[in-house]
């Protein structure tokens, strides 16, 4: 299957991370937990939610940015030529950020995150008259600077052409192993993820009225997707209120029973609720698993730099860098301690190696995207 990656990923806010033993049944009913049930804020129903439609839309100058593709007949050179005018639009010279934008947003805005980026492709394509798939791809958490797993729920295009051929096209800023696991999904699925970015997004600005309002809009489409009961468990656990929290993890659970930040999150409620040996077996699980990942130590680092502590931010980093030596942003900030504890020399030669994989990063994604293009064909 041909591969086109291009920019971007994306992301759900969560906590800790690891597996459990077995499990709970929940104190409450998912209707409970979708009333609000025990929130000290007012369940606001007039918040505007955008519609399916609004979402999805295209205007009037997306659909005439895809007219040029209109009297091209074979798949595959329809494909090749939607991707070269987004290139030459500056469609992949896209600024890739936190923020979930639709695809008219991105379309116009050029900024997005993977979700964005992949929900522009998907209505361009499908204009041109290509069967173009959501697909839903399991990748490595990383770690948020304040300790907090966040958890991608990265997702691409599947693009049908001629004689049954697949061609994946992937905004993506990590390139992820070729196995990493992936399954197509249908565009409830990323209508549902749509909302619960906007959700964390909201949660994370501490507006959590509309923060709930948009993992309720999120259930009613798609209530099987473990990552929108993630994230409500933790809107719960943030007003104090463990038993619901616990209960959202653990429906999270029931729709994917290798969801790590429930699992994660559980240790910390069952801490909450003074369940210790339960809450222990939990955070050691977690220890064990962050260990091996880069981007935590990245994030220990990242916070023992904020707070003062230099030579803690240094031995983080040194960590990081021995489970993946080719990260410029743990150069960069090795090259920021370096320079506030006088070692100006090493801090120079983490700066020149920050921008060197920084520079080579952006040759082989532009690399990427010419030739996998041009093989298509």
């Amino acid at each position: 299957m041909p591969r086109v990656p291009l920019l971007a990923v994306v992301v759900l806010a969560v906590t800790e991370a690891f597996a459990a033993p077995g499990p709970r049944q929940p104190a409450f009913e998912r209707d409970d937990l979708l009333a609000g049930t025990g929130f000290p804020f007012t369940v606001d129903a007039s918040i505007a939610i955008p519609s399916r439609d609004d979402v999805f839309a295209l205007d009037a100058e997306m659909l005439a940015f895809v007219a040029a593709t209109a009297d091209i007949r074979d798949s595959r050179k329809k494909l090749v030529a939607l991707l070269r005018g987004m290139e030459e639009r500056g469609l992949f010279s896209l600024d890739y950020d936190e923020t979930t934008r639709t695809g008219r947003a991105t379309f116009h805005d050029r900024q997005g995150n993977c979700l964005s980026f992949t929900m522009l492709f998907v209505g361009l394509a499908r204009a041109a008259g290509l069967t173009a798939t959501y697909q839903s791809v399991a990748v490595p958490p990383t770690w948020a600077k304040d300790g907090q797993v966040v958890i991608a729920n990265h997702v691409n295009t599947v693009v049908r052409t001629a004689f049954g051929e697949e061609t994946v096209v992937d905004f993506n800023i990590r390139e992820y192993e070729a196995q990493q696991r992936s399954r197509k999904v249908d565009d409830d699925y990323a209508l549902t993820l749509f909302y619960t970015n906007l959700g964390a997004e909201a949660l994370l600005r501490n507006d959590h009225p509309v923060s709930f309002a948009y993992f309720r809009a999120a259930a009613g489409v798609y209530p099987s997707m473990a990552a929108l009961w993630v994230n409500l468990g933790v809107l719960y656990g943030r007003h104090g209120l463990h038993e619901q929290a616990e209960s959202a993890y653990l429906y999270a659970l029931e729709a994917d029973a290798n969801e790590q930040s429930a699992l994660a999150n559980l240790a910390v409620v069952y801490t909450d609720l003074g369940e210790l040996d339960l809450a222990a077996e939990y955070r050691q699980r977690a220890q064990n698993y962050r260990q091996r990942n880069p981007y935590y130590h990245f994030a220990l680092a990242t916070l023992a730099y904020e707070e003062g502590r230099l030579p803690d931010a240094l031995a983080a980093l040194r960590k990081a860098l021995r489970l993946k030596h080719d990260e410029a942003e743990f150069h960069s900030l090795r090259g920021q301690v370096q320079d506030d504890m006088g070692r100006s020399s090493d801090a120079l030669r983490s700066f020149v190696r920050a921008r060197e994989y920084a520079e080579a990063e952006k040759a082989r994604t532009r690399e990427r995207i010419v030739f996998d293009a041009l093989a298509v064909r």
